[in-house]
Order: C-alpha cells, then structure tokens, then sequence
C-alpha cells in the first residue's frame, strides 16, 4: 500500500519566507545582514557599519548608531560606546577595563551599572537599546517583522558573557535563533564563497577584541581545534594610544572631548591603512602623523596578538607549516603593520578578499539561512569548549567531566557515588579550569541532589550529566539510577572570565602540572585512606564485639590508629602502605562479616529458595 501527502486545504500551499538576520554585534560597529544566494547589508542612514553608540539626553531621550554619532559634539548629551567589553564582567573586574567614557560605574549586585543623568543603566540594558535600533532598521526597510536573528560573539565569551547577550536580545524583541563564534563565522563565509579545504587560522582583531581560531574545513564541516584570544585588546586600544600621542603632541587638544578626539584618532588611522602619512585639519590647526609613526606606537600591542595566534596554533596541535592559509577579520586587520607582521612571522597567505568588516555577519545571515531552511548548503558547525569542566569529589578534587577543546555541542556524563553510609544528599559543585584542586579552578555554580535513599556507602549510583548547547550554554544534570531522584542546574555564574584570565589558566595548568598530579595523588591516597577508616570503625561498632576477641580488636584498631597518624604525614606512598597493611590485618575480620551474612540469608531455606 502506498502513502500519499496530503494538505490541508485551510492552509496557503505557498511557501511564507521567513524574515531572518545574521547580527555581527560588535564593540565599535554591529552590522546587519540576510543571505539568499545573494547578501544583503541593511544600513542605517545609509551606513553599512551601525556604531555601537548609544547618546543619552538629559531627559533620556535615546539615539543609537549614526543618530548617537551626530550628538556626540552637545555638551549635554552623554554617549556610551564600547559597551561589549563590559558584557558579563563583575564591577570589582571592571578597573581592567579600558572605556571611552568616564561615566560614574556603580556597583550593584556586584554587577557595574552606569549612572548617565542620574539613572542607571546595566550593559544589558545598553546592548538591548543597540539590538533594538538594529531590529527596528530591519523591519522598517523590510515593512515585516522579524523572525529572528543568529547574533554573534567572542569565541572566548563564556557562559554567563553568552547569557548577557542573549538577554540584551530578549530585552529588544529579538529572537535569537543562535550565538555563533565570530571566527567561526567568519570560516563558514569563506567556507561557502571559496569551498577551500585544509587547515586554517582566522585573525580577528576589532575594534575591542582579538579572536583567534585554529580550524579544519572538509567537506563543508567546520571543526576549530582550538582558541584563544583577548577581550581587551582592540581597534579601541589603537585609537587610544593615537588620542594620548595627539595630545601629548598638540596642546590645544587638551581640552577636547575623549570621544572626540577618538574619531580623529580614527579618521588618521584608517588613513594609514593606504597611506605613508597623513594631515588632518581639527579647528584650523593641521595634524600630522606618519606610518612609520604608527607603527611604532601600535607595535606591541601586534605583537602581543601574534603571540597568541602562535599559541592557538600550539594547542591546536597542529604546526605553523600545516596552516594553509590567515582569515583577516575586523576593521583592524586593514593596517598594514598588522599583514606585514602575519605574513613574516608565520609564512602563509593571508586572506582579505572578503570585506573584513562584514565577513563575520556574512556568516552569521548564511547561518540564520540554513536555520530558517533557506539555504540548503551541507554545513556542519563544530565549535569548541575553552576550558575544562568538571564537579568536586571528596577530598577537594576536580573531576574533568569534558575536557577543554572539546567540539560543542555535546553531553557528557560520569556516575559517581557516596562516602558514607546512609548518605541522602549529594552536593554537586561545578567547576572550570584545568588544575586538579578544586581551590585553583573557577566555581560556576552548585546545587543538591536531595532525597537519595539511603543506603551503604558505595551503593548509589549517581550519573551527573554535563550538557553543552550549540550556543554554549550549560545546563548540568544528577540523577540517582536506583530511585530515579533527580535535580538539575542551568549554570549561570556571578561574572565572567577575561580572555587574560582564561589563557592564565591554562598555563598555570601547564606549569604546575607535576606538582598538581602530586597533590591529587596525596588527596586521593587520604580519601582512599578515610573511606577505609570510617568502613572499619562502623563495621566495629556494628559487629566488632560479637565477631572478635578483645585481641583481634586491639590489633585492628591498632592498624587504624597507624593509618590515622599517617594521614598527617602527607606522604602518599606511605598513607597507601598503611592502607594495605590495615586491609590485610583486617582480612579475616571481613570474611567473618561475609560470611555470617551468607548464613543469615540461607538460614531456614531449602537450596530451590536458594537457587
């Protein structure tokens, strides 16, 4: 018998296209954009690239983008710029911070709040009224709504950075049909205007971070090996040290606005990206800088990225002479010093045929395409995790439940036990980072798993499951197999990780990676040690009297007395020694146990009961 469709004949037989974006949600400039065969940019007053600025009037009347720029000269009028690189950071964080505003930062729930005519406003709050100009530029040239949108972000953002993000979007209508990796996005662009194959680094420095990925393209699968990078360093960086070299230079630009002074910092610095030198005219005097000058000035913090891109290339595994090519990302990649440096240091193609400034929203409208069903290109996204994450066992260990540079998304899972007998709550405490003690990694998050039947120590078998999503964001899982008990925690940390902080991490893991493996192997000898104490000491107060002499108990209790000492000496050769000599003289103690449980249950039965 054949089947055959049917429709409904209430419903419209045509295909309703649905209105998605890909959002580049930048620090200096975000930009919109749609694919169908063809891109799409939409612009704002006929602007490609949509300031991330927000102007604030006195009676909070709101201007974003090329709107906000236009107010950024009135005196009362108070702008916010650069907002991104505060997403997700705790206010005590917030002095590492370079801001081209000095606007009070308040602290609230040790959260920074900015405080702009006497109200305050979370970074939440302004990456939302920027999300929100972008949605209403998409609706009003397209006279529909919209749908939803792929926003992009840091590779390095972590988990609570993520959520900030989709938050803001939320706050402005927008649906987020995904966070996708700037640089990822940037690949799956070249991906599918180039269809290369190989080995490939994408060099993404904007206009307030540095992304860099080591990945492979194969038959349409993106797969990043590894990433690193720096949240604080940028485009914005650049033009600050240019705005402090122009007025050290020239002294009637003391009394400039910083924000003003910034844009002719921008406007000399772009000009150098196709020029030796440069003359700009500010109030009728003349500036002038060089390349040469430039390059100077700027030269560290290029060096610095080239370090890490190294880097990245080192933990992805991979060597320099397997790269086949550089992906330039970011406005920033448009100075020259920034190709000369990549193409000496590292001997391969750098790529920049693609607009570097609207690569990463290319990939990001491709993405919402395929999501949408609009684009039927095989594409396969493999993002990775940067760090390490686990759960605290008992003696202040970390146990790794997915390991750094693993491919996201994924679910892990590990099942654990109890330590104690008639234990009925477990506590789960997740961790991240690469170190063995649970002290030198970051806390995330805990919760309880509660109602666990009790039994002996051992008996339960618990799986704790680690979930990444494609956007990812961690939910974690526990549940007891024998009672089906179960409780679960969508992770949402406190604050987030600088990209300093996590790449300080790792190297603290490889560098103290013998001494870690040293203190693991002493915290588990104790643990091994406590769990042979406390099962001997129950058992002896249970059952010791009727199953031993006075002697036998004295000689056990002299082996636990021993044990105990040892654990005192933070030797673990020596604590494992005593472990074993406890266990062989309490040998004979445990096969008396045995065996009159043994007796116990066939006593009164006949062998059918038994068998």
């Amino acid at each position: 018998m054949s089947l055959l469709k049917i429709s409904d004949p209430l419903n419209d037989h045509q295909k309703i296209p649905k209105l998605v974006v890909g959002i580049d949600l930048g620090t200096t400039n975000s930009l919109v954009a749609t694919y169908d065969t063809n891109y799409k940019i939409y612009t704002d007053s006929g602007h490609d690239l949509i300031p991330s600025i927000v102007a604030f009037s006195p009676e909070h009347d709101i201007s974003v983008g090329i709107g906000a720029i236009k107010l950024v000269d009135d005196s009362e009028v108070k702008t916010v710029s650069s907002i991104k690189r505060i997403m997700g950071l705790s206010y005590d964080q917030i002095d590492e911070v370079s801001l081209p505003f000095d606007y009070p930062i308040i602290k609230l729930n040790n959260m920074p709040s900015i405080s702009i005519h006497k109200k305050n406003y979370s970074p939440i709050d302004i990456s939302s009224l920027i999300l929100k100009h972008l949605r209403n530029i998409v609706e009003k040239t397209e006279n529909s709504t919209l749908d939803g949108a792929v926003i992009t972000v840091p590779a390095y953002f972590d988990d609570i950075q993520r959520q900030a993000t989709k938050n803001a979007a939320k706050l402005a209508g927008v649906n987020t049909l995904r966070l996708l990796n700037e640089p990822t996005a940037a690949a799956l662009a070249y991906g599918l205007d180039s269809q290369d194959q190989g080995s490939f680094i994408i060099y993404d420095l904007g206009g307030g971070t540095f992304d860099v990925s080591v990945l492979t393209l194969d038959n349409g699968v993106f797969k990043v090996l590894s990433t690193n990078g720096d949240t604080m360093l940028g485009g914005d960086d650049i033009d600050i040290i240019l705005s402090n070299w122009l007025k050290n230079k020239y002294e009637f630009l003391s009394d400039v606005p910083l924000l003003t002074l910034r844009g002719i910092a921008k406007i000399m610095k772009e000009s150098l990206s196709t020029n030796d030198s440069i003359e700009h005219t500010f109030n009728n005097h003349i500036l002038k800088i060089t390349r040469k000058e430039l390059d100077e000035l700027i030269m560290p913090l290029i060096t610095k990225t080239i370090k890490i891109v190294k880097d990245a290339v080192k933990a992805s595994e991979k060597n320099i002479n397997d790269i086949n090519k550089i992906v330039l990302v970011g406005g920033s990649t448009r100075l020259l010093l920034v190709r000369e440096l990549l193409h000496n240091e590292l001997n391969c193609e750098v790529l920049s045929n693609i607009d570097p400034d609207k690569v990463v929203a290319y990939g990001a409208a491709i993405q919402a395409s395929i999501i949408a069903g609009q684009n039927q290109d095989d594409v396969l996204l493999l993002d990775v995790l940067p760090l390490s994450l686990g759960i605290e066992t008992y003696g202040g260990l970390v146990e790794k439940i997915i390991t750094r540079n693993t491919p996201i998304p994924i679910t892990s899972t590990k099942t654990f036990t109890t330590f104690k007998d008639g234990q009925t709550k477990l506590l789960v405490h997740i961790l991240q980072g690469e170190r063995e003690l649970v002290n030198d990694c970051k806390s995330l998050g805990q919760f309880i798993l509660s109602s666990i039947p009790p039994m002996v120590s051992g008996a339960a078998r618990i799986d704790v499951e680690f979930q990444i999503d494609v956007d990812g964001l961690l939910s974690v899982t526990a549940i007891e197999k024998n009672s089906g008990v179960m409780s679960s925690i969508d992770v949402k940390p406190s604050y987030g990780l600088s990209e300093v902080e996590i790449t300080k991490m790792i190297e603290e893991s490889n560098s103290h990676a013998n001494s870690d493996m040293a203190a693991r192997k002493l915290n588990e000898s104790k643990v091994e040690a406590k769990r042979v104490i406390y099962a001997l000491e129950q058992a002896l107060i249970k059952d010791g009297n009727e199953l031993l002499s006075d002697n036998e108990v004295s000689t056990i209790k002299q082996s636990l007395s021993e044990l105990k000492s040892s654990l005192d000496k933070n030797d673990p050769d020596l604590i494992n020694h005593n472990i074993k000599q406890t266990e062989q003289i309490s040998e004979f103690y445990v096969d008396r146990r045995m065996n009159r449980s043994i007796n116990s249950f066939i006593a009164g039965k006949g062998v059918d009961d038994i068998l």
